[in-house]
């Protein structure tokens, strides 16, 4: 584990985010440009991030995938972090977290919205919603939270409930893995991921199991917490593009190779709202006008 300071500490509460990253150069190379997002955005506080052990206790990741993250927040709280909130290393910041941090100190937590428009329904295996006592009906009108950005606020009753619960559905046996069987290999890790061959589910609704995703739905709906922020966003989904209110991006990579913050800043902030608009009509105009050369150049 190591810290960052990158802001002042603030007086009557500490805040931080968390991270982890190990096993691929990648996975560090994001460490480092989710890091310096932060300071880009003067985030006041500090950064935690885990780069070559994993968190005391963790279960190994075929056992529990992702079984991890609620060990970094427990590992925050023992530090004295009143204001968690987890990043997936993929994620940068690229405005203020300021009024992420505000929401939940108000609420208690953040959830997110699914950009999507998903519900756990559709990524929960059979036998974790069994285990669960939920019918595949029920889950379908549950919304699906995306757990790459998630906060709790450790002072409120509720986050500290939401945080033991879902560390002890993640390791009930079931729920994270979405099946009792042992996961064997990467194969057939892939296979519960997105239900091929009906590894999980022969529902044709059913998409795949989403490990932690599943065990935060699960929790977050029997204490009564709805996801209702909606300061992240997915570069790769422009269906919901970023706007003013952005806050957080998704930003998955998908080669050896991540892209710089500089080239992210340019894309979104410049080349998208500015130039990739004008110069796609201006392509447009230019095919119209060579479609009608074509049609009279042989008067």
């Amino acid at each position: 584990m190591k810290i960052t300071r990158i802001g002042k500490e603030t007086k009557g509460r500490r805040q931080c985010v968390i991270s982890l990253g190990i096993g691929k150069d990648t996975y560090t190379a994001c460490l480092r440009r989710l890091e310096e997002s932060l300071r880009r955005v003067r985030f006041d506080g500090d950064f935690i991030y885990w780069n070559e052990i994993y968190p005391e206790n963790s279960p190994e990741h075929f056992s529990a995938p992702f079984g991890f993250k609620p060990y970094c927040f427990f590992a925050a709280r023992q530090l004295g972090y009143d204001q968690i909130l987890w990043i997936d290393s993929p994620c940068i910041a690229i405005r203020s977290l300021e009024p992420v941090f505000k929401d939940m100190e108000s609420h208690g937590y953040i959830l997110f919205n699914n950009n999507y428009g998903q519900t756990m329904g559709q990524w929960s295996s059979d036998e974790a919603l069994a285990k669960n006592g939920l019918t595949r009906e029920q889950a379908l009108r549950i919304p699906e939270i995306p757990c790459s950005v998630l906060g709790l606020d450790l002072r409120s009753s509720i986050a500290q409930q939401f945080l033991h619960d879902w560390n002890c559905i993640m390791s009930d046996g079931v729920t994270a893995k979405g099946t009792r069987d042992t996961i064997t290999d990467w194969e057939d890790y892939q296979a519960i991921a997105w239900n091929r061959n009906s590894r999980v589910s022969s529902d044709r609704r059913v998409r795949g199991h989403r490990h932690d995703q599943t065990a935060a739905g699960i929790v977050a709906h029997r204490l009564g917490m709805s996801p209702y922020a909606d300061y992240l966003r997915d570069i790769h989904y422009e269906a919901k593009p970023i706007d003013f209110s952005t806050s957080i991006l998704h930003h998955r990579e998908f080669g050896d190779r991540i892209a710089t913050l500089d080239e992210i800043y340019y894309s979104i902030f410049f080349y998208k709202p500015f130039l990739r608009g004008p110069l796609s009509l201006v392509r447009k105009v230019a095919g119209k006008m060579r479609s009608i050369m074509s049609r009279y150049s042989g008067f």
